[in-house]
């Protein structure tokens, strides 16, 4: 049986780590140890305390953004050329990103040719993306706002972003509406978001299989860790709040409008036979997608506007 376990998580793994969807904020995943006797798994990242984020992104200081300025923009090349097989996005395209901290993503995106704006509510992080970008040779605008109020005309955008976001903003409506109303007919909203599927988080330490608690009970503990013990949740001053399922994900982004949704296993394209088979697996079994669903952390979706 463990050595079932193991061989579907290393399937995941495979799906994941060669696909192009693989800079698409990769979570934790379940150590997998490989012994002499066999496969075993290793639950650890199931119950370990520290698997919070040291500190919120907007939090983080200009060397850390520095240091993660490479990944970010790896992630926005992989992207683009993800959604592009679902919805057309020109050279030159309009792209916000809305939650976009010290600017990472966007440099990537300015870098590309893109228009590239955000929105962030934090100065510091604001300021930060002021500098990165100077000093990348590019030009990006970060303009303070928030996901349920964009400063923006309607239909202006061809790409809205949102990573890590959803999970903190105070309604979750009233987002997706934004986020509808300023793409352009044939834009796609895409964002990663706190997953009720998995129990393997980073949003919060010392609560084991966090993300299967109750929606209403991972509020108070969120909220309370807020206010009493803040290092809990990475100094957070608006922990995630709010966690999805395929199907709430879904039901929400069609209310808002959104004709086409695709999940994160729609826009994978893995490398290698292997990773091809298990990809095409998880797409023609729900319950195998539902596994997969389970194993992998954090959940993504992107929605086609009409």
């Amino acid at each position: 049986m463990c050595q079932a376990l193991a061989l579907f998580y290393l399937a995941i793994a495979m799906v994941v780590n060669s696909s192009q969807a693989n800079t698409i904020h990769p979570r934790m995943m379940p150590r997998l140890g490989l012994g002499r006797c066999g496969a075993t798994i290793t639950w650890t990242t199931l119950f370990e305390s520290n698997a919070v984020k040291c500190k919120a992104t907007e939090c983080c200081t200009y060397k850390e953004a520095c240091d993660r300025l490479p990944r970010a923009e790896a992630h926005a090349k992989a992207l683009i050329a993800a959604l592009r097989k679902i919805a057309p996005i020109p050279q030159g395209a309009s792209i916000l990103d809305v939650g976009a901290a010290q600017g990472r993503f966007l440099i990537g995106c300015a870098r590309m040719g893109f228009d590239a704006v955000g929105v962030e509510p934090w100065d510091q992080a604001r300021e930060i993306a002021a500098v990165l970008a100077s000093e990348a040779g590019v030009h990006i605008g970060v303009l303070s706002g928030r996901a349920e109020s964009l400063p923006f005309p309607d239909a202006c955008f061809d790409l809205v972003h949102a990573g890590s976001v959803i999970e903190h903003v105070k309604d979750v409506r009233a987002s997706f509406a934004e986020a509808f109303r300023v793409l352009k007919p044939g834009g796609v909203y895409w964002f990663f978001t706190a997953s009720s599927m998995c129990p393997i988080q980073q949003e919060i330490s010392g609560f084991p299989l966090f993300g299967w608690y109750p929606d209403a009970l991972k509020r108070r503990i969120m909220l309370w860790a807020m206010n009493n013990r803040p290092r809990l949740v990475g100094m957070s001053k608006s922990p995630a709040l709010n966690w999805f399922t395929p199907g709430k994900a879904r039901r929400l982004l069609t209310e808002a409008g959104f004709v086409r949704i695709h999940d994160r296993w729609d826009l994978a394209s893995p490398s290698g036979r292997a990773a091809q088979k298990a990809l095409s697996i998880i797409r023609s079994n729900r319950l195998v997608r539902m596994l997969a669903n389970i194993a992998v952390s954090g959940c993504a979706y992107a929605a086609v506007k009409k």
